[in-house]
């Protein structure tokens, strides 16, 4: 079996994706929400049951951005040197695209279905009209909102149905199966569907 490590909506991402490129294949792969890339410590155990098993463990984090202590190369440093400490074997796979800063919502704004890319165009241009306003030391006088808000923003505009309401509402799902919202065959998405028909075995 494929266990791979994710740290939280990516869960469902993942798995989406995984029926999309390979079809029902139960017991195939399982998929694990860390919280984080900071928590490995705490599940290293499910890494060694799963290498033990004879299984193939992925990791698939955020690489974020230098200014909040990330970046591509310096999270890859970071998850492989941790995962030598812990003693755990694994590929690692960093959003967006496994080469540049950035992070899964960032992803998904490139693989937004290209007949609603306006909603995240309007999006911006709210971000933009939030950051004009600044007090009278010229410093920003609200919070402009962050990408995870944006994305969000993006799926809570389509109209939906009574059951598609609930779900998102209670279960926050973003339809990553629905390709009215996202084009799972964007040339984006290379990188990662590489990976994963790669790896997952």
């Amino acid at each position: 079996m494929t266990r791979i490590f994710v740290e939280g909506r990516e869960a469902d991402f993942i798995d989406k994706y995984l029926m999309f490129l390979i079809g029902a294949n139960a017991g195939k792969w399982e998929v694990v929400s860390t919280g984080g890339y900071s928590n490995l410590s705490m599940i290293d155990q499910k890494f060694k049951e799963n290498s033990d098993n004879g299984g193939n463990n992925l990791v698939i984090f955020d690489a974020d951005l230098p200014e909040t202590d990330g970046g591509f190369k310096a999270r890859k440093k970071h998850l492989e040197e941790k995962m030598k400490e812990l003693s755990v074997s694994g590929q690692v796979f960093l959003f967006p695209n496994n080469k540049d800063d950035g992070d899964f919502e960032s992803m998904l704004e490139n693989i937004v279905n290209e007949e609603h890319r306006c909603l995240l165009e309007c999006f911006e241009r709210y971000e933009g009209c939030i950051g004009r306003h600044c007090d009278d030391q010229g410093n920003p006088k609200y919070v402009t909102p962050n990408r995870k808000a944006k994305i969000y923003a993006y799926v809570e505009s389509f109209k939906k149905s009574n059951s598609e309401k609930e779900k998102f509402k209670n279960k926050k799902d973003f339809f990553f199966d629905n390709p009215d919202y996202w084009n799972l065959d964007s040339v984006y998405l290379t990188p990662l569907k590489e990976f994963l028909l790669e790896n997952v075995k």
